[in-house]
C-alpha cells in the first residue's frame, strides 16, 4: 500500500517537472526568445557645461544648485566695465580708421589732378622749347653771318657784341626751357608713384571693403562680443548642478561654473551581454522601470544606438588578453536608449539611476 502511494506521488512529481520542463520551453521559444533584458541599465544625459567666454569678476549669480531654469535665462552676470572701455576704444579705433581711408581716398583725387596738372604743364614746356630751339638756331645764324660781316669790316664792333649777346641769350632761353621740361616730367613721375604707392592702401576705393577698416570693425564687432558675454544665459533648459561660482570670484576661460542637466533629454545606456545580441537593431521598442518610481511605471523609449566598442575596451586600463593565463569573460556592450519625452515630463528622471530595460526583439519594429 505504502509502496502504491510512493509510486503515485513521484508520478505527481514527475509529471509536475515535465509539465514546468514543457511550459518554460514554450514560454522561452514563443515569448521570451522575443526579448531580451537586463538590470545592468542607468540614465545619462549631454549635459551643458557652463564656462565663461571672457575674463572677469563676477558681479551677481541668479540661480542655485539644484534650480530648473529655461534656455536663454540669465545665470551670471560678470562685471562689464573693462569690456565698455574696450568697446569705446575699439569703436575710436574703426572712426579713426575710417577717416584715414577717406583722407587716402582724397589724397588719390588730388594725385589725378596734380597729374592732369604735370600733363598741362608738360605741354606748355615743350611748346616752349621747341620755341626756344627756333630762337636758339636763327640766333645762331645771325651770329655766323655777323661774324664773316666783322671779318670784313662791314659792321661795327658794337653790332657784332649785340647779335652775340642775342644768341647767348636764346641758348640760355633754351636750356631753361629744357631744364624745366626734364623737372615737370620728373614731378609728374614722382605724382604717378605716390598715386600707385596710395591706391595699393585703398585699392577700390571703398572704405566699407578696405582692409584695414576690415581689421577695425573687427576688432569692434570682437568687443561687441565680450560685452554681451558678461551677461551669461543658460544653454540648455534643465536642473543646475555642481555649481562653483560666487559674486566677487575672477573667472577665466578655464573656469567651470555650473552644469545643466537636462532631464527632458534624458537617456538609458543598457549593457547588454555580447551573447545577447544578435537580434539586437536600432529602432526596436523598449520598455523600462526604474527604482525610483518602482515596476508600476513604465517607460518607453527606442534603440537609438548601439556602441563601436564594449566598456572594458574604452576603459583607462583594456584587459590584457594576450597574456598566458587569459580568462574568456563575456563581454558587455553598451547601447544607447532614447525615452519618451512625454512620460519624462510627468514622471523626470535624474542622471545615473539605475534602469530596469526590457528590448522587443520584434523585427517588426
Amino acid at each position: 500500500m505504502l509502496k502504491e502511494k510512493r509510486k503515485k506521488y513521484l508520478s505527481i512529481f514527475f509529471l509536475f517537472i515535465f509539465i514546468v520542463a514543457i511550459i518554460y520551453i514554450v514560454y522561452h521559444f514563443i515569448y521570451a526568445s522575443n526579448f531580451i533584458s537586463t538590470e545592468n541599465a542607468y540614465t545619462k544625459a549631454d549635459v551643458a557645461q557652463v564656462i565663461p567666454k571672457i575674463n572677469a569678476p563676477v558681479k551677481d549669480v541668479k540661480v542655485i544648485d539644484t534650480q530648473y531654469v529655461n534656455k536663454g535665462d540669465i545665470i551670471i552676470i560678470l562685471d562689464d566695465e573693462d569690456a565698455k572701455i574696450a568697446l569705446k576704444s575699439a569703436k575710436a579705433n574703426l572712426e579713426e580708421k575710417k577717416r584715414e581711408i577717406e583722407k587716402l581716398i582724397s589724397n588719390d583725387e588730388e594725385f589725378i589732378k596734380k597729374i592732369n596738372l604735370d600733363n598741362s604743364k608738360i605741354n606748355l614746356l615743350k611748346t616752349t622749347k621747341e620755341k626756344a630751339y627756333i630762337e636758339l638756331q636763327k640766333a645762331k645764324k645771325d651770329l655766323i653771318r655777323y661774324s664773316h660781316l666783322l671779318k670784313s669790316k662791314s659792321i661795327s664792333q658794337q653790332n657784332f657784341d649785340d647779335i652775340k649777346l642775342a644768341y647767348d641769350n636764346a641758348k640760355k632761353s633754351w636750356q631753361e626751357a629744357n631744364l624745366n621740361l626734364e623737372s615737370a616730367i620728373t614731378s609728374k613721375t614722382v605724382t604717378k608713384a605716390q598715386k600707385q604707392s596710395n591706391l595699393q592702401l585703398i585699392k577700390d576705393k571703398k572704405i566699407e571693403t578696405n582692409p584695414q577698416v576690415l581689421r577695425a570693425k573687427a576688432n569692434y564687432e570682437k568687443a561687441l562680443l565680450d560685452l554681451k558675454r558678461t551677461i551669461i544665459k543658460a544653454p540648455i533648459s534643465g536642473i543646475i548642478t555642481q555649481k562653483n561660482v560666487k559674486i566677487g570670484q575672477f573667472v577665466n576661460t578655464n573656469s567651470q561654473l555650473l552644469t545643466i542637466v537636462p532631464i527632458s533629454k534624458i537617456y538609458v545606456n543598457a549593457n547588454f551581454k555580447e551573447s545577447k545580441l544578435k537580434d539586437l537593431k536600432i529602432g526596436q521598442k523598449v520598455e523600462l522601470f526604474s527604482d525610483l518610481y518602482g515596476e508600476n511605471t513604465i517607460y518607453h523609449g527606442v534603440v537609438e544606438g548601439i556602441s563601436s566598442a564594449t566598456g572594458s575596451e574604452l576603459s583607462l586600463i583594456p584587459a590584457q588578453n594576450a597574456t598566458g593565463n587569459w580568462i574568456k569573460v563575456v563581454q558587455r556592450l553598451p547601447i544607447r536608449i532614447k525615452l519618451n519625452e512625454d512620460e519624462l515630463l510627468k514622471k523626470p528622471l535624474y542622471t545615473g539611476l539605475s534602469m530596469h530595460v526590457k528590448v522587443s526583439l520584434d523585427k517588426s519594429n
